[in-house]
């Protein structure tokens, strides 16, 4: 359902003030050219999002839509079913008549106050973000007016793959806007969209150079502008919510949060059981002036949340970091599939409804390359790879959902590859993956030289805890964050053989000698005494013997100016080890230890 009226005359802005229309046709891209603006500093106005608002339960306009209507375009909790009403009004001319009748002079009015609420805030140019501005001739008491030009085929691939619609279906919907040429026509500004995102970062940045010679500078006078502001210019507190909770992932991003952002409300999505947890942590970092436990579970619709919960949160989100996921390599595939591409198609399902958001970080894993070999890029994703086990599948499988919606969404996606334990303190929360072997050799007191699982040549990508959460959340807020994936790694990866080796040396322990073949050291894996490393590392087996490197060009340019880099392992093994041999020392691993879901 798209609804785009015309704005009534030149409004109550102030004559210093200069709206600018940004339309295209239907999957265009003209949402990323917002959010491309929105991280220029630029106000941008979001019609559709105005005709949600307009909708919500208690406004008269819902009201008269059921009237109109019946009350089967309600969903069960009282919301405004919008595709159940698009479905009637594409159908329908007169449906559609009505349609407009009822809400456009409501979103003309709401469009007025905002325009007006950034012209009084001393905004030079505000730009006003919908879809039938030519349709409708709203461009013509603009300023001026940019359209996102692609090409058709393209319009009808994304709608295919991002509405699930049949190429019929695609073509209906863009036969039933205006013409490309009609808006050509009218533009005053044209943003070409081929696809190709550097391409299309340059083609912004020219037009924003070609606005601001002529109206100056693009930049709205509040620092904390939002992708899609309401009423007025979005002065209001950012609002973030941390899936994941206990993870240690989510444990230490919520501390960097804190520390970073002072002025940041924080929600931390907790279950029930971890409730009381997630507080003691709050507590501990005395930060319960500025942070709350959201008892809910993103496995389930509305993460658990009440209605009244979910709609507040909704409303106020303006940044969602989505750390809750799966990362035990022995998982089956049922749970893994639950939390991982269940728990994210949920957290998606919240972006959209998110109002004021400004970004989704999407946490993934450089595992989602599978068996591939050679170099991986940070835009690659599908290769036709195989995978190792449930984890990599379905965290490849989530990462396609949040590059799917990245279409529509600002969402950016980070990729770390094994992380460990922190590297002042040598912290981890479970001993997982190269832990195994870790304290096998690092525990090795027989003196008898243990061979190699595999012939551990290829590189070892480990990467500390600190380093991950601080070179990720720098990213994120880097500029043209969103769209973007980055790989946190480690640059300059040892080889698997060279960190057992330096383990033992650390140690004070036998080196391994030798290796046992992959095939064979599966069995041993099963064998007693050895058991303990068969509740994961027949994944983390592979990776002994997997040549493979991942490329960070968009990390690296990221934390370009800033302090952050990747510790060299060899620098923080010894405080590894030292914690392994602690941890070792105080609560050995039982050898049939239950499996706990680390993200549960």
């Amino acid at each position: 359902m798209q609804a785009t009226p015309p704005l009534s005359g030149r409004g109550n802005w102030n004559s210093v003030t200069h709206v600018i229309g940004l339309t295209g046709g239907i999957a265009s891209g003209k949402s990323m050219v917002a959010r491309m603006l929105v991280e220029r500093g630029a106000a941008v106005i979001d019609a559709d999002l105005l005709a949600r608002q307009v909708v919500e339960p208690g406004q008269p306009a819902l009201a008269e839509l059921v009237a109109r209507f019946g009350a089967a375009i309600l969903t069960a909790d009282g919301q405004l079913d919008r595709k159940r009403l698009g479905a009637i009004a594409f159908a329908d001319p007169a449906a559609r008549a009505d349609l407009g009748r009822i809400t456009h002079p409501r979103i003309a009015a709401a469009s007025q106050r905002a325009i007006a609420a950034w012209a009084d805030a001393g905004a030079k140019v505000v730009f006003y973000e919908a879809a039938l501005l030519v349709e409708n001739r709203a461009h013509t008491g603009m300023s001026g007016l940019v359209v996102v030009a692609t090409p058709n085929e393209i319009q009808e691939a994304r709608l295919v793959s991002r509405d699930g619609l049949s190429l019929e279906e695609a073509r209906a919907r863009i036969a039933a806007q205006a013409l490309l040429a009609d808006k050509l026509a009218v533009a005053t500004w044209v943003v070409h969209n081929t696809g190709d995102l550097p391409a299309l970062t340059r083609e912004v940045d020219r037009v924003v150079t070609e606005i601001e010679t002529k109206y100056g500078s693009i930049r709205a006078p509040s620092s904390a502008t939002s992708s899609k502001p309401s009423s007025s210019p979005a002065t209001s507190r950012e609002v973030a919510l941390v899936t994941g909770f206990p993870a240690f992932t989510a444990r230490r991003m919520i501390a960097k949060l804190l520390a970073a952002e002072p002025d940041t409300k924080i929600y931390v999505l907790a279950r029930d059981k971890f409730a009381a947890d997630a507080d003691h942590l709050l507590d501990s970092l005395r930060a319960h002036d500025r942070a709350e436990v959201l008892i809910g579970d993103v496995c389930d619709m509305d993460l658990g949340l009440s209605s009244a919960e979910y709609r507040s949160l909704s409303k106020d989100l303006t940044w969602i970091h989505h750390l809750a996921g799966i990362y035990f390599m022995g998982v089956d595939d049922e749970t893994a599939r639950r939390v991982n591409v269940v728990g994210t198609r949920t957290v998606l399902d919240l972006a959209r409804d998110a109002g004021r958001l400004e970004r989704l970080v999407h946490w993934s894993t450089a595992m989602v390359s599978g068996d591939r070999s050679g170099i991986v890029y940070e835009e690659d994703l599908d290769s036709r790879q195989k995978f190792h086990n449930a984890y990599e599948r379905t965290k490849y499988e989530a990462e396609r959902l949040a590059r799917s919606a990245m279409r529509r969404l600002p969402i950016t996606i980070m990729r770390p590859s094994i992380i460990v334990g922190d590297s002042q303190t040598g912290e981890i929360d479970k001993l997982d993956g190269p832990y195994y072997l870790m304290v096998l050799i690092a525990t090795n007191a027989s003196g008898l030289r243990l061979p190699m699982l595999g012939r551990g040549d290829a590189p070892l990508h480990l990467v500390p805890i600190d380093y991950v959460i601080d070179a990720a959340w720098q990213s994120a807020k880097s500029l043209g964050a969103a769209g973007k994936t980055f790989h946190v790694v480690d640059p300059n990866p040892m080889t698997a053989r060279a960190v057992f080796e330096a383990v033992a040396e650390h140690a004070n322990t036998e080196k391994p000698r030798g290796h046992i073949p992959r095939p064979l050291a599966r069995a041993v894996l099963r064998t007693p005494g050895l058991s303990r490393l068969g509740r994961g590392p027949l994944a983390f087996l592979d990776m002994l013997d997997h040549t493979v490197h991942y490329d960070s060009s968009n990390t690296t340019q990221a934390l370009t100016g800033t302090t952050l880099r990747c510790p060299p392992l060899s620098e923080y093994l010894p405080t590894l080890v030292r914690y392994v041999l602690d941890i070792s020392r105080s609560a050995p691993i039982p050898e049939h230890e239950e499996v706990a879901d680390p993200l549960d």
